[in-house]
């Protein structure tokens, strides 16, 4: 996905469910947790959800507007039950969170 406003911050969270957890059941709360995103946070652009081929391991790529909205949204969400009900599914000694800016290769 290359969104036009080349500004655009890429949050990446790498994961793994805890012991027990039903994929469809997290998908499902991942649907819940997209619609909120598209709703009701400011400076959402986009989202996709990705596992490994064995369904171990997984990431979450969110794209943001500018980084100001991607740090805003944290705190906004931890508020939010569908929110606390997707991490509430996320083994939380396995998390990994990074946020990334385009570099521009036209120098």
């Amino acid at each position: 996905m290359e969104p036009e406003n080349q500004k655009y911050v890429m949050e990446i969270v790498l994961f793994e469910l805890k012991e027990g957890t039903s994929k469809h059941r997290f998908c499902q709360a991942a649907a819940a947790l997209t619609k909120v995103l598209k709703f009701e946070i400011s400076g959402f652009e986009g989202r996709t959800l990705l596992h490994t081929p064995d369904e171990s391991q997984w990431t979450d790529i969110i794209y943001w507007c500018d980084m100001e909205k991607a740090l805003a949204a944290i705190e906004q969400l931890k508020s939010i039950p569908e929110f606390q009900n997707f991490v509430s599914m996320i083994d939380s000694r396995e998390i990994t969170l990074r946020h990334l800016i385009p570099t521009n290769l036209n120098l």
